[in-house]
C-alpha cells in the first residue's frame, strides 16, 4: 500500500512538473507575440511619412521659448530695479 501512494505521489508530481513547464512555453509564447506586435509599432512609427508638414511645432515651441525667456527678462529688470531687494 505504502508503494502505491509513492508510486502515485511520484506521477502527481511529474504531471505538475509538466503542467508547469506547459504552462512556463505558452506564457514564452505569448512575450514573443507581444514583442513582435510591439516591433511592427516601432517599424510603424520610425518610418512615419506622410504629407503633413511638422515643422509647426517647431515655431510653435520655438514662441514659447521666446515667451519664457521675455518673462525671465522682466522679472530680471524688476528685481535689479528695486533696491530693497536682496541677492
Amino acid at each position: 500500500m505504502k508503494n502505491l501512494k509513492d508510486q502515485l505521489a511520484g506521477i502527481a508530481a511529474l504531471i505538475a512538473a509538466v503542467v508547469a513547464i506547459g504552462g512556463g512555453f505558452a506564457k514564452y509564447g505569448e512575450l514573443n507575440e507581444k514583442i513582435n506586435v510591439l516591433e511592427e509599432k516601432i517599424a510603424q512609427l520610425e518610418s512615419h511619412e506622410h504629407e503633413v508638414n511638422h515643422s509647426h511645432t517647431k515655431i510653435l515651441v520655438n514662441e514659447k521659448q521666446i515667451e519664457l525667456l521675455q518673462v525671465q527678462i522682466e522679472e530680471i529688470k524688476v528685481s535689479t530695479s528695486n533696491p530693497l531687494a536682496t541677492n
